[in-house]
């Protein structure tokens, strides 16, 4: 099973990356580039059954699977793929350059540079770094923007800030809603969002749970031609020996990328 999911997700990125005009990492990892799931059918049609788990699409539809064009559909269609990366594209980049333009004086430079970054800074009454700063008030900005973007462009088939709960044992996921998630941080109870996952951006055709695609913002504080890896969950997390990107492609979606400003879409 494991050779023949291998097999598909390299199928699959050799497709996406050859129609794509990306940024790409050599990074893949040891679990193949899509990750893999133990996620339970109960879906009906084969490209509900994939975009829910890839490994139970592989079980099941393995020789319908086998073909370039059925990859394809189960994730995205070529033409509203680039027009919403386009759009994303262009708010991660207005984002970085509104919010560092709210700050004329405060660096030696345009930008900050490595040491700036570290800096603390105060906010209400929290002390954060700069890096922190900068990164939450650019979420914002590209938040708003994509909302405003998308809204035209594929209303009613995209969710923000969509919070998932997956459950490793089973390979199951469901919804967390924002009363849910507001409740437990005003209740004190915030540590149960631990083993949570919170996509920026989730495209769908009207159920998040069967999601064709996830993007991710990503602003580095430090102006570089760099790639940042998927950040890794540390040792005691529910997550642990996994990536931000493979949680999200094990239990989200199967077309997973994050957004930079300058360097645009990046697979992986």
């Amino acid at each position: 099973m494991f050779t023949r999911l291998v097999g598909l997700n390299v199928l699959a990125l050799a497709v996406l990356v050859a129609q794509c005009a990306c940024v790409t990492t050599a990074s893949r990892g040891t679990r193949g580039y899509y990750g893999y799931s133990n996620a339970p059918v109960g879906i009906d049609s084969p490209s509900a059954t994939c975009r829910n788990s890839l490994s139970a699409c592989v079980a099941l539809y393995g020789k319908e699977m086998a073909s370039t064009t059925a990859v394809l559909k189960v994730v995205i269609d070529e033409t509203t793929r680039k027009s919403i990366e386009e759009e994303l594209k262009k708010c991660a980049d207005l984002a970085r350059s509104e919010v560092l333009l709210r700050y004329p004086k405060q660096f030696k430079g345009p930008a900050p540079d490595a040491g700036e970054c570290k800096q603390e800074t105060k906010v209400k009454s929290r002390r954060v770094t700069w890096a922190m700063r900068l990164g939450i008030e650019m979420h914002e900005v590209a938040r708003n923007c994509a909302e405003a973007a998308l809204d035209k462009l594929r209303p009613g088939g995209f969710s923000l800030e969509q919070r998932y709960r997956p459950d490793m044992e089973t390979g199951e996921k469901e919804l967390v809603s924002a009363e849910e998630e507001q409740a437990l941080e005003e209740s004190g109870n915030g540590g149960e969002l631990k083993g949570t996952l919170k996509p920026d951006v989730v495209i769908h055709e009207g159920d998040p749970l069967q999601a064709l695609a996830v993007y991710d913002f990503k602003f580095p504080c430090v102006s570089s031609d760099s790639v940042p890896e998927w950040p890794p969950y540390p040792d005691g997390h529910p997550f642990a020996g996994f990536s931000q990107g493979e949680m999200y492609q094990n239990f989200i979606a199967i077309l997973v990328a994050r957004i930079l400003p300058r360097l645009g879409v990046v697979r992986g």
